[in-house]
């Protein structure tokens, strides 16, 4: 693994594990150890009063291309991964989306294997998805809003009532800030994004819960009834955490998304863990 402890000098004090944000530092009886789940950022070794963490033998894999080609043989999956990095302004070399586009859309896109990376803002989104991507919003009239609100709500919508249209909002975690704008493109093509998002199935994902599980002993969890963008990029980025979700109809539509498939959107730093945890579990030996 990237970081190691030397247990001659650990006193087991545990401020290691409370501070790792990628929760890869357990205690295992009397020793506190470093696992596969480390991804280098060196933090751990900041809060040990007694010098016992340094550098490994080994570096967390961190290659998009490398993880990118692990994750679809180990999972069987067929379809391209997206991945998605915050930006204040648009990169050198990223095209910037120039007309109105849904987040999901895009997304679909890539998975399928369409188009270079892109830097998607808020004054690009149709539907008003910029809001809970921590884009701000797209300035519109009122006629504009009016007629969004008459087609989300009511009889055939998505809620009752104007009044419940935000109001998942407040279960969520807020961003710290309004970005710029968010690259998107598939994950063999973007190094070090924030997060990678890709649809699969039943078994694929019980692979996947159960390789993150092996080394943290948490739990994977899921959200349904809110939207597919609201759903999947707040706390896997504001918590470092993995989510899996259902979408929503216009999401699943736009993403082009089979009757038997889930989203899934992972960080980042927790990619490396996984892909090695995969060959460690039950399924690794069916």
């Amino acid at each position: 693994m990237p970081f190691i402890i030397d247990q001659k000098l650990c006193v087991g004090c545990g401020s290691c594990i409370g501070n790792c944000l990628n929760r890869a530092i357990i205690r295992r009886g009397n020793q506190v150890l470093i696992t596969d789940m480390c991804c280098d950022c060196g933090i751990c070794k900041h809060y040990c009063g007694m010098d016992a963490i340094s550098m490994g033998p080994t570096k967390a894999e961190l290659n998009n291309i490398k993880l990118d080609k692990a994750l679809k043989e180990k999972l069987a999956l067929t379809r391209d991964i997206v991945a998605m990095k915050f930006a204040d302004k648009v990169p050198e070399g990223v095209v910037e989306e120039d007309g109105l586009n849904f987040w999901c859309h895009i997304c679909g896109d890539i998975f399928q294997g369409q188009g270079s990376p892109l830097y998607f803002t808020a004054k690009n989104s149709t539907c008003g998805g910029s809001l809970a991507l921590g884009l701000g919003a797209r300035s519109i009239d009122r006629d504009s809003f009016n007629a969004m609100v008459e087609i989300t709500t009511g009889q055939g919508g998505y809620f009752a009532s104007q009044d419940l249209f935000t109001k998942g909002r407040s279960l969520f975690p807020q961003f710290p800030k309004v970005y710029g704008g968010l690259i998107l493109g598939s994950l063999a093509q973007m190094k070090m994004p924030d997060m990678v998002l890709f649809p699969l199935n039943g078994k694929q994902m019980c692979m996947l819960s159960t390789a993150y599980a092996f080394d943290t002993g948490e739990v994977m969890t899921g959200n349904a009834g809110a939207g597919t963008c609201l759903g999947m990029v707040t706390i896997p980025f504001l918590e470092n955490k993995p989510v899996f979700s259902c979408g929503d109809n216009g999401g699943r539509l736009h993403m082009q998304l089979r009757d038997e498939e889930i989203l899934v959107c992972i960080p980042y730093r927790l990619v490396s863990g996984i892909v090695k945890n995969l060959d460690k579990t039950v399924f690794a030996h069916e």
